[in-house]
């Protein structure tokens, strides 16, 4: 099983797909360590990866693009409140919303 860590959901990442749901469930960073599987990740902001490896052994971000595997498990980390056009160096775990992504 493959866990995507993505910063956003792109839905052409389902093309291969005519017809799918997709359950989308807040979910804590401390519920992270709980997924057990391979991690791919796609997240470069160095400030959301060094939280981001407080729960998870990240390694270097997968430098494609991302295509959806049937039995992935999709998570995806965002800013909770978004900062257009600046550089965010400093994030704490109230600073990021965490959705695990079911697709069906």
């Amino acid at each position: 099983m493959r866990i995507a860590i993505l910063n956003a959901l792109p839905l052409n990442a389902f093309s291969s797909m005519n017809d799918f749901k997709l359950r989308v469930r807040r979910i804590s960073l401390a519920e992270l360590q709980n997924l057990k599987g391979q991690i791919v990740h796609y997240i470069r902001h160095p400030a959301t990866v060094e939280l981001l490896r407080r729960y998870l052994p990240l390694q270097e971000p997968n430098a494609g693009l991302y295509v959806y595997q049937p039995g992935d498990v999709i998570v995806v980390v965002t800013l909770r409140q978004p900062q257009r056009g600046q550089e965010v160096v400093e994030l704490h775990e109230s600073d990021l919303d965490v959705y695990l992504i079911e697709v069906a």
